[in-house]
């Protein structure tokens, strides 16, 4: 696997990436986008938990016909606690960490997207947390991996298909951004909720707050 990295270019995080297509073709990498980068200057701070509560996508960010969760928001020895169990993240330089999910019943059953946002200390420890969750997520049964290339302005992207799962592993500046989908509709894919995020952090870098 091969995360890429975005040169270059203010945070284009415009309506137009919302049209940009997602494609397993390539040669496997993943990849994050052409120019709509920027996340290395707007987040290259660290996120307090305050920052991190607001860019994960609560109940007001639930698109139309979604129900969203308040998120659960963790830091100090909570968090490192939970960090542990989880083993697959890397819990050194860890501040503070989001979860919550949306969930939506179609003709098909229930379908859900889960967020996680984990916020580091730098730039550098956030490369680490990607790369150790990116590491982690294709060592199970990588013959069934299929690679997805999506555009959502991250500084690194590494998306992939696995049966009815897709998933993105992000990091704009010094947050990691994980998102999982399940049984996801083509009018609201992956790429959509990856998009959705990456606006949020960046936004909550600007200052601004993502739900006004």
């Amino acid at each position: 696997m091969v995360l890429r990295k975005v040169r270059g270019g203010a945070v284009g995080i415009a309506l137009v990436l919302a049209l940009a297509g997602c494609s397993g073709e390539g040669k496997g990498e993943a990849s994050g986008g052409g120019t709509g980068g920027g996340g290395e200057k707007a987040a290259a701070g660290p996120f307090t938990s305050s920052q991190v509560a607001q860019a994960i996508p609560g109940k007001l960010a639930a698109p139309k016909g979604w129900t969203g969760r308040t998120p659960q928001v963790q830091e100090g020895s909570e968090m490192q606690e939970f960090c542990q169990l989880k083993g697959s993240w890397n819990c050194a330089g860890l501040t503070a960490v989001a979860t919550t999910q949306h969930s939506k019943l179609d003709s098909n059953g229930e379908v859900d997207v889960d967020f996680q946002l984990l916020a580091y200390d730098s730039v550098d420890s956030a490369k680490v947390g990607l790369k150790t969750v990116v590491a982690h997520h294709h060592e199970k049964n990588p013959a069934a991996i299929k690679p997805l290339t999506i555009d959502v302005g991250a500084d690194e992207t590494d998306a992939y298909a696995k049966e009815e799962t897709t998933v993105a592993a992000l990091r704009v500046g010094t947050v990691v951004a994980l998102v999982y989908g399940d049984h996801l509709p083509k009018d609201q894919d992956l790429r959509s909720f990856a998009t959705m995020q990456v606006q949020r952090i960046t936004t909550v870098a600007a200052g601004k707050n993502p739900d006004a």
